[in-house]
């Protein structure tokens, strides 16, 4: 923060000079002087009850000056940039209120295009709002004859305005669209609010009239749900690259593989159905039906995703974003609708096929406006065979609907309510593409840069940190962000949760789950101990408790743990043998002897019991019941070292040299596998070292 308003009313002084703008310069100066008149009357002892009131309100001006003398600057120092150009084309007719006056009159598709592109460009260059401009946007929005559309178009446009250049009056009038009861209206609304609150926090404190605003709002128990809503599936966007390496990498090749569910591709419900029944063995399957088994999977996981609220479908669309329609900044953010002028050619190509083709777009296929756009501009160019072709995929997309939801979807998909996270995470999908893939995406400010690490959080966001108030909101967004691998941000979460609400062991379990994924084992510790206080004999605890012992070498703790759960499943060989480990650890041979023997009864087949169970006997100098145990023949030249029989040592530790042909690896394996005997004593490094080098040297 500036040091004090003199000091920045001087910066902005001498910034302002070499811009040549005098309106600038006497906006300044007016604010200037009205400082100096204030601080004059203070010295003459002139009591002023509203000092603080107007000081507060000079430095709101001040920063909004700020504002405009970056937004200068940016126009001179790129005068090719998009934003210049878009500034630059606006004429007389392209004024508010023209425009509204044109937009309440009927008008074909290409004159409302026209009205379309003029009111995004307005918006999204104008400088600092004044009043008016306020006042005028509102009776855009509050316009019964105003086209949806339009009105979408102007919230888009005002979220990508205040992501260049801070305004309050711009956040001001989204905060007012939030709460409209047009859910396309409202949503694209929150998603700018919390974007723009993200970016421009630190000018934050100079606006008291949105800090307001936002404590009323945050009263809104549905205001406060969006929000954290919005929180979540911006977030997810971060994990796009990820999910697009996976669909490129691993989905999307196994699907095709499997050619035969290629040929009839199935909707979710038919997906669903087919993976819940009783599948035969895997194995039996000849080399073609793996393949389509294997699709069949990939294709779930897909689904999984995609209900999710994964974007999965960024990269096949990225390759469809350079149609002449994407060179226009708003056309990025128009809702789809089947009357744009964009799409006139794929309807008179394809006739009634394409209503029906528009209509499921219209009713919920899962693609993003800009997505269904590129779509559409796709066909457009295709031959009837291949448009049916994309027009089943599409069907197939709208299978998940029961027939009745169907049959309204495709005969009233316009009048078709949808869910308000729906709209949102479309325009977030929207703004995404935008910011990565536009041509001339380097002029703007990307919002999602540096998402990975400034997660979208209440506490991340200082203008949003009351909604951290709201508990049942909180803790479901740290859960969210459990599962989405953010570990370190989630405990910050449940931590303050806990300090109003109730401890429970499956809040507790939580904790320590979080603290051992970021190997903070003793606080893992804690929690995990914590939560089997108020919950005993919980498998899921226990087990996770003895890892984070065994990481910090507390192995009888770890013993302890898993003797409980075997006394719960006596007959789990994995428990058992943990148990056996810890055990052996801590030197308690004969006792982890007896059950290794029960592991091997139970699971004769398993090696990591026998050779479990081969250590131990070695360390209690039971040799010649070892080695019956020992499947490798490193291990059994340890025993024969330890039971005093040189010549079978060397040879069976020769043997073992041959298989790995390394003396690099065979010397990693030998210390590897030497360390049980070395704890306990029965061998020597001295001793080990002279076989080893026996072998290497081929003595």
């Amino acid at each position: 923060m500036p040091k004090s308003l003199s000091d920045f009313i001087t910066s902005l002084q001498s910034q302002a000079q070499t811009l040549d703008n005098w309106e600038l310069n006497e906006s300044i100066e007016q604010l200037r002087s009205t400082y100096y008149y204030m601080l004059s009357f203070l010295v003459k002892g002139v009591e002023d009850p509203n000092a603080n009131q107007l000081q507060q309100q000079l430095w709101t001006r001040a920063q909004a000056l700020g504002q405009s003398i970056l937004r200068l600057n940016y126009l001179r120092e790129k005068p090719n940039s998009r934003y210049r150009s878009a500034l630059l084309s606006l004429r007389t007719d392209s004024e508010l209120g023209n425009l509204q006056m044109r937009l309440e009159l009927p008008c074909d598709s290409a004159e409302l295009e026209d009205c379309l592109v003029k009111l995004f460009r307005r918006i999204w260059t104008s400088d600092q709002w004044q009043n008016s401009d306020y006042e005028q946007v509102m009776q855009i929005i509050d316009s019964k004859q105003v086209p949806a559309k339009a009105k979408t178009v102007l919230i888009s446009a005002v979220v990508l305005a205040l992501l260049e250049f801070f305004d309050e009056k711009k956040l001001l009038f989204l905060l007012d669209a939030s709460l409209n009861e047009v859910n396309e209206i409202s949503q694209r609304a929150l998603v700018g609010i919390v974007l723009s609150l993200r970016k421009s926090h630190e000018l934050l404190p100079y606006y008291p009239e949105i800090t307001s605003r936002l404590s009323i709002l945050s009263d809104d128990e549905a205001f406060t749900s969006n929000i954290y809503t919005i929180l979540m599936q911006l977030q997810m966007s971060t994990m796009t690259d990820k999910i697009t390496s996976k669909m490129r990498e691993d989905i999307m090749p196994n699907i095709v593989k499997g050619s035969r569910m290629m040929k009839k591709r199935m909707g979710l419900v038919e997906l669903g159905n087919k993976l819940s029944e009783n599948g035969e063995n895997p194995e039996w399957l000849n080399p073609e039906e793996q393949d389509d088994n294997k699709a069949e999977e990939k294709m779930r996981e897909m689904v999984e995703m995609q209900l999710d609220g994964e974007d999965i479908y960024m990269a096949t669309f990225a390759m469809m974003k350079g149609f002449k329609f994407f060179h226009e900044t708003a056309h990025w953010f128009y809702p789809f609708t089947d009357d744009d002028l964009a799409l006139q050619n794929i309807q008179e190509n394809f006739g009634s096929k394409s209503g029906d083709f528009m209509r499921a777009l219209l009713a919920g296929a899962p693609f993003c406006n800009s997505d269904k756009y590129s779509l559409c501009l796709l066909t457009s160019t295709l031959g009837e065979t291949s448009f049916d072709a994309i027009a089943s995929q599409v069907e197939a997309q709208m299978a998940d609907l029961d027939k009745d939801e169907l049959d309204e979807a495709l005969n009233k998909s316009i009048h078709r309510k949808k869910k308000q996270k729906e709209y949102s995470r479309n325009f977030i999908f929207d703004l995404y593409r935008f910011y990565y893939i536009y041509s001339f995406r380097n002029e703007f400010y990307n919002p999602f840069a540096d998402a990975k690490r400034n997660i979208f959080s209440p506490l991340t966001i200082p203008a949003l940190n009351h909604l951290a108030e709201n508990k049942p909101l909180l803790l479901e967004h740290a859960e969210f962000l459990m599962r989405k691998a953010y570990y370190e941000q989630a405990v910050q979460e449940f931590h303050i949760y806990m300090q109003t609400e109730e401890h429970t062991a499956e809040l507790f379990q939580k904790m320590g789950f979080c603290y051992q994924k970021t190997e903070q084992w003793a606080e893992a510790q804690k929690y995990y101990e914590r939560a089997d206080s108020i919950k005993a004999d919980s498998k899921w605890t226990l087990s996770h408790l003895g890892k984070v012992c065994i990481m910090q070498g507390k192995y009888a703790t770890a013993a302890d743990c898993y003797e409980q759960i075997c006394q719960m499943e006596p007959e789990n060989v994995g428990y058992l043998l943990r148990w056996a480990e810890c055990l052996e650890e801590t030197d308690r041979i004969a006792e982890a002897i007896d059950i290794l023997h029960k592991a091997k009864y139970l699971d004769p087949e398993s090696g990591r019991a026998r050779k479990l169970l081969g250590t131990c006997l070695i360390i209690n100098k039971e040799y010649d019941k070892a080695i019956a145990y020992l499947d490798t023949p490193l291990l059994r030249g340890l025993a024969h070292i330890v039971s005093g029989n040189p010549t079978e040592a060397y040879a069976q530790l020769k043997q073992a040299y041959g298989e790995v042909q390394s003396p690099t690896v065979f010397i990693q394996n030998f210390n590897t596998e030497a360390q049980p005997f070395y704890k306990a004593s029965v061998l020597t490094p001295g001793v080990a070292e002279l076989y080893l080098d026996a072998v290497l040297f081929n003595v």
